[in-house]
Formats: structure tokens, sequence, C-alpha cells
């Protein structure tokens, strides 16, 4: 039913917890988890080319790259017993994930709903626009330092 799933990383405090509702399922149904991190590209911001030559922006993207590359193998080593597959891409984070959906034929998305965002009062969240636009589904885990508690 979901042999493929994708876990969009955003390595946030709530990285643990997504990753164990993502390795129940994916233990239940044997499918391979695909962990996935999203870099903003920086030429978005042409404010920077103002202060900073194009050839740094590169390399300091590059920089970025081998650090997120570091710290996704290491979530990654964390999962045992489960095929992993690591994914980096560089732009706008839902849109990004969208097209690794449709690209790697994913089966179904697990994602937080709050993860570093500051500007999602402006711009929406990630989570949100992947759950309106998503071919497949999506589960989205609210953690649990995120409940609101009823009396």
């Amino acid at each position: 039913m979901f042999s493929r799933i994708l876990v969009p990383i955003d390595f946030s405090e709530y990285t643990t917890e997504v990753l164990a509702y993502a390795t129940d399922i994916a233990e239940k149904f044997s499918s391979t988890i695909h962990l996935m991190h999203v870099i903003p590209k920086m030429d978005y911001f042409g404010v920077y080319e103002s202060f900073v030559a194009s050839e740094n922006i590169a390399a300091v993207q590059e920089s970025i790259e081998s650090e997120v590359e570091r710290d996704l193998a290491g979530v990654a080593g964390k999962i045992t017993g489960i095929p992993v597959v690591r994914a980096i891409r560089r732009g706008v984070s839902f849109v990004e994930i969208l097209e690794y959906v449709r690209t790697e034929d994913i089966d179904l998305v697990i994602m937080a709903t709050h993860g570093r965002g500051g500007l999602n009062i402006i711009i929406g969240s990630a989570a949100e626009k992947v759950l309106r636009k998503s071919p497949c589904p999506v589960l989205t885990i609210r953690p649990a330092k995120k409940q609101v508690k009823v009396t």
C-alpha cells in the first residue's frame, strides 16, 4: 500500500517524533523511507547580490549543502531495518516536495505541521501547501509539544 514514504526533514526539534511515525508505518508496509531536506536558494533573494559576489553565494550554498548531507546521513543512521533514500533539493520547500512526490512515485508523505518556518504567517506553511496539492495521501503530525491541553 505504501511502498515509498517521503519524510521531509527540517531538522527541527520535531524530527524525531515524525520519524517515529514514519518508521512504524514503514515497518508495517515494508516501505522505503525517503528523507528529504530542501535548502532555500540564496539567489531567490536578489538583495544578497548587492552585498556578496555571486561566486561567494555559490560557495556558501555548497557549504550549506555539505552540512545538510552530513546531518541527513545522521538522521538516516538512526533508522534501522528499513531502506532509506536521502535527497537534498534547492528551492521552495513545498514546490520541491511536490515535485519529488511526482518524480519518485511517492505513496505517502509524513511531515510535521510545525517546524522552523518563521514566515508562515506571511506565506503559509509548507505542510499546508503540500496537504492541499499532493497527489498522494499526506499524514501531518502535530508534535506533542504543540498539543493543546483541554481541561
